[in-house]
């Protein structure tokens, strides 16, 4: 059909890597048209005058089938492997999670082949049902990064079941933090998600590593009764903090107990 022609893949950048995403909204566009030449296609396909182009009809109603249905699960590789990356490429995590790891660049390998096989072939329908190369590399990646995904998942879990508040909070959070877990500033942004009350934390300035005080949102600051070394895993560390806040609050509520009680307070 001439309308598919001269529509190419919309290519994209992604950081500093070069053009290998694919643009999901003009994808989602090329979808919707697709959709429409299909309906186009089931009506040549059903007249009976349609003889001397039946084979052709049929033909194209594939070729389009086959593309949109490539395209949606391009989409969906192309969101898990950018949610994956953010995790694996760098940060603390990979370090912790070393097979999967290892498998996610192998992933991230083939998927940047399947973006140069695009750039250097980009007319959608022909890259999409030319040859078998791109859709069975899709399959496979979508295999893959569902492996990884659930072995992310379970990582996940085992962190939250050492520190239970972590299920207040989301996955994606929940990996920004672990995946800055040699840098304990990083959790300043999250602490009012896992604290009640405490919305920042102060480090000793000789020692950075060490929570001196913690302030409210109100801007009220309280020494620790227990000062916490921020070093080793995330959710060991914070747990200690989490007991030493209590004590300070149990403390400090102690204090004014027996300042109530104390006859002088009349």
């Amino acid at each position: 059909m001439r309308d598919w022609k001269d529509v190419d893949v919309p290519l994209g950048p992604f950081k500093s890597r070069g053009d290998i995403l694919i643009k999901a909204g003009d994808v989602l566009d090329i979808i919707a048209k697709l959709e429409d030449s299909l309906m186009i296609m089931s009506s040549l396909a059903s007249n009976r005058f349609n003889g001397p182009f039946k084979k052709d009809i049929m033909l194209w109603l594939k070729k389009l089938s086959d593309t949109s249905e490539i395209l949606e699960r391009w989409l969906q590789v192309q969101a898990l492997w950018m949610y994956l990356e953010a995790v694996f490429v760098g940060g603390d995590i990979s370090r912790q999670l070393p097979q999967e790891a290892k498998r996610f660049a192998n992933i991230d390998k083939s998927w940047v082949k399947v973006m140069y096989k695009t750039r250097d072939n980009p007319n959608v329908t022909e890259v999409c049902t030319g040859d078998e190369v791109v859709s069975s590399s899709l399959l496979f990646l979508v295999e893959q990064l569902e492996l990884c995904q659930k072995s992310l998942t379970v990582y996940l879990e085992s962190k939250r079941l050492i520190f239970p508040r972590f299920f207040f909070i989301s996955d994606p959070v929940l990996l920004e933090i672990l995946g800055q877990a040699s840098d304990p500033n990083s959790i300043q942004p999250h602490l009012l998600s896992i604290f009640d009350g405490v919305a920042s934390v102060d480090f000793d300035d000789k020692k950075g590593d060490t929570v001196m005080a913690m302030s409210s949102s109100n801007g009220e600051k309280i020494p620790v009764i227990t000062p916490v070394k921020c070093v080793g895993l995330v959710e060991i560390w914070i747990g200690k903090l989490l007991e030493s806040v209590l004590d300070t609050i149990r403390n400090m509520m102690g204090s004014l107990g027996q300042q109530i009680s104390d006859p002088k307070f009349d």
